[in-house]
């Protein structure tokens, strides 16, 4: 049971960091504490949590999707195209910004299962090539024209507290993506597949349905990111989610998902989002510039990669000594 373990090590670390992190910033950053700050967080968060929580599902199954922004910035262009010339309704829009994620994400499936190349490189080239189009398409014009059902801020209310679009989307999709994973045979094989694909596929498991299932749940969950960042923004200007991709793999390796495949869990997974938001969110109410956040986030993605490669390499190294 050393995966499982694995996955609550990393579960128990990040708890750890995360009160230590807000414990001594609650005391030495001004307007840390304040709620506005935690709400803007946790909204402005939500976003690349939807990210994660799709993203872990490839992972598990031993796959890497780097387009999901593309996916996600080409989804909510769509919807804001179709919502200033029909009345869809909050139904008609969820449906739009999901089917449209669905489709691009099956077609990354499909593509990096035909290609067999690595799929870094195949879906650095989709990204690439999503955000070229719709560029190309767009000629990065900003679309702002929304009906009136689309710019209220709280969908509903419970018990006198608005909850948003962009958390109710959170809540529904990492209750979905543990469900998913614990409850379901199809989140069994994934693991199986992604722990030991040539295992798997001796047992009879079909990998390119896998992968194809897979992937088509990151697009699916991308599109639905689309439209909740569009609700939030009450705007769409095309790739701006293009760049983010950094944020929500640091997140996910945090959270315990390994790149190999097989692990990965949703409670880490958002944990390791809240981590890279809370750095992110400290070194600006600190005044520190921007672009720091990037440099950050990637000497963490460094120091979490780090002891998963000296595991790997520490015996070649023990037998050549």
């Amino acid at each position: 049971m050393a995966e499982p373990s694995r996955e609550k090590s990393a579960v128990r670390r990040l708890a750890l960091g995360i009160a230590l992190l807000g414990g001594i910033s609650a005391v030495w950053v001004p307007g840390f504490a304040s709620p506005y700050n935690w709400l803007d967080l946790m909204s402005s968060s939500s976003i690349t949590a939807l990210f994660a929580l799709g993203l872990l599902v490839v992972l598990i199954a031993g796959e890497l999707d780097i387009s999901f922004t593309a996916v996600a910035s080409i989804s909510q262009f769509l919807l804001a195209v179709v919502l200033a010339r029909l009345d869809i309704g909050w139904v008609g829009a969820i449906a739009l910004s999901a089917l449209v994620g669905l489709l691009l994400g099956l077609v990354n499936g499909i593509v990096t299962t035909w290609l067999r190349a690595p799929p870094i490189i195949t879906t650095i080239a989709l990204l690439n090539v999503y955000g070229g189009l719709l560029a190309l398409i767009s000629r990065g014009e900003m679309l702002y024209d929304f009906p009136a059902f689309f710019t209220d801020t709280a969908i509903v209310r419970v018990g006198g507290y608005p909850l948003t679009l962009q958390v109710l989307a959170l809540v529904v999709t990492a209750v979905i993506t543990a469900l998913l994973l614990k409850a379901t045979n199809f989140g069994h094989i994934l693991r199986a597949v992604g722990g030991n694909r040539d295992a798997a596929l001796r047992l009879g498991v079909n990998g390119v349905i896998v992968n194809l299932l897979a992937y088509g749940y990151l697009g699916l969950v991308s599109g639905i990111a689309g439209l909740a960042q569009a609700q939030l923004l009450q705007a769409v200007t095309p790739g701006s989610l293009i760049g983010r991709e950094l944020d929500v793999v640091a997140a996910t390796i945090l959270g315990g998902a390994s790149l190999a495949g097989g692990r990965g869990g949703v409670v880490g997974t958002l944990l390791g989002v809240l981590f890279i938001a809370l750095v992110g969110n400290i070194l600006v109410l600190s005044g520190v510039s921007p672009y720091w956040h990037q440099a950050v986030t990637g000497v963490i993605v460094l120091a979490a990669v780090a002891p998963i490669v000296w595991r790997r390499a520490r015996p070649a190294l023990m037998e050549a000594a």
